[in-house]
C-alpha cells in the first residue's frame, strides 16, 4: 500500500528543509570537488531512504525529488560565504547517517505486505461502547452471530480506509445465508474526535451498511482498554495521527475469541474461509441439539 497524498506533502516539505543547508554548503564548490560530490551523494541517499522508510511509490517519490531540487537551489542562491571543510563534512556525514538509519528501518507500510494467522479458543475481552446511533452496545449483544472485529479511526489516511474495503470483499464472498450469521464491528482508536455522528458520517462516506456494520466509540478509558485487551498497538506520529497494527479478529457466536489475522492485506479468501468454519460449527452444534 502506498502512503497517502496527505503524507507525501509534509515529506516533500521536509526534504526541502533538509536540502536547504546542503545546498548552501554546495554553493561555490567546483564541479569535481569532493565537497560537491559528497553533499550531492548525501542528498540522494537521504532521498532514497525517505522513500524506503515511508513506503512511497515512484510518483510520490518524484515529489521528494522536486523537494530536494528546490531545497538545493534555494540554499545555493542564499549562500553568503564559503563554508569551512568541517561544516560541510559534518552536514554530509549527518545526512548519510540519517539515510542509513532510515534504510535499515522497517518501512511504515511493510506490515501490509505480510500476514499471519493465530488460532485460539478463549473468552473474547468484554466491552461496552457507544455505536454510531449513540446507543450503548456490549459484546454480548452480538451473541448468536460470528463477529469480524477491527480497530479504526475516522481521521486515518492510510490503513483505516482500506480495512472496510477488504472486509467488504470478504462479505461479497459469503452467501446470503452466511451473511445473516455474521456482523462486522469497528472500534475507534481516536474516541476524542470520533463522536457517534462522525462514525455515522464515516459509514455513509464508505458505504457501510448499518445492517452489516456497527462502529463503536466511547470514553478514552473505554477505547484504550478495548484496544489493549485485543492487543492493538497504538502510538502517535508526527502528523497528529496514530500508527497501529491491522488485525482482523473473529469471535464466534458464543463470544469466544477464535482467530486473529495480522496484516492489512490478509487474503480475503482466508478470512472468508475462517468465517465459514465458525458458521459451520454453529450449524453443527444446533443440529446436534435438535437431534437430542
Amino acid at each position: 500500500m502506498t502512503t497517502a497524498i496527505g503524507t507525501v506533502w509534509p515529506l516533500a516539505a521536509l526534504t526541502t528543509l533538509f536540502n536547504y543547508p546542503l545546498g548552501r554548503l554546495r554553493a561555490g564548490a567546483g564541479r569535481r570537488s569532493p565537497r560537491r560530490f559528497g553533499l550531492l551523494a548525501a542528498s540522494v541517499l537521504l532521498l532514497f531512504a525517505l522513500r524506503h522508510a515511508f513506503g512511497l511509490d515512484w510518483p510520490s517519490g518524484m515529489m521528494l525529488v522536486a523537494g530536494m531540487a528546490l531545497g538545493q537551489t534555494w540554499g545555493r542562491r542564499s549562500a553568503a560565504s564559503e563554508p569551512s571543510p568541517l561544516r560541510w563534512r559534518l552536514a554530509a556525514y549527518a545526512a548519510i547517517v540519517a539515510g542509513l538509519v532510515l534504510l535499515l528501518a522497517q518501512p511504515v507500510q511493510a506490515q501490509g505486505d505480510e500476514w499471519h494467522r493465530l488460532d485460539t479458543v478463549e473468552p473474547a475481552p468484554a466491552f461496552t461502547l457507544t455505536n454510531q446511533e449513540g446507543q450503548r452496545v456490549a459484546l454480548d449483544d452480538f451473541r448468536g452471530k460470528v463477529v469480524l472485529l477491527s480497530f479504526i479511526y475516522t481521521e486515518c489516511k492510510d490503513i483505516c480506509p482500506v480495512l472496510p474495503q477488504i472486509i467488504g470483499r470478504v462479505d461479497k464472498e459469503l452467501t446470503a445465508g452466511e451473511r445473516e450469521k455474521t456482523r462486522f464491528a469497528g472500534i475507534s482508536l481516536d474516541p476524542r474526535r470520533d463522536t457517534p455522528a462522525k462514525l455515522k458520517t464515516f459509514m455513509q462516506t464508505h458505504s457501510l451498511s448499518p445492517e452489516r456494520w456497527t462502529l463503536l466509540t466511547g470514553t478514552l478509558e473505554e477505547a484504550t482498554k478495548a484496544a489493549k485487551d485485543y492487543g492493538i498497538v497504538v502510538r502517535p506520529d508526527i502528523r497528529g495521527e496514530f500508527i497501529h497494527n491491522a488485525v482482523y479478529i473473529l469471535i464466534d457466536p458464543q463470544g469466544q475469541l477464535r482467530t486473529e489475522f495480522h496484516g492489512l492485506f490478509t487474503p480475503t479468501e482466508e478470512i472468508a474461509k475462517a468465517l465459514r468454519g465458525l458458521i459451520g460449527e454453529e450449524g453443527a452444534a444446533s443440529a446436534g441439539k435438535q437431534e437430542k
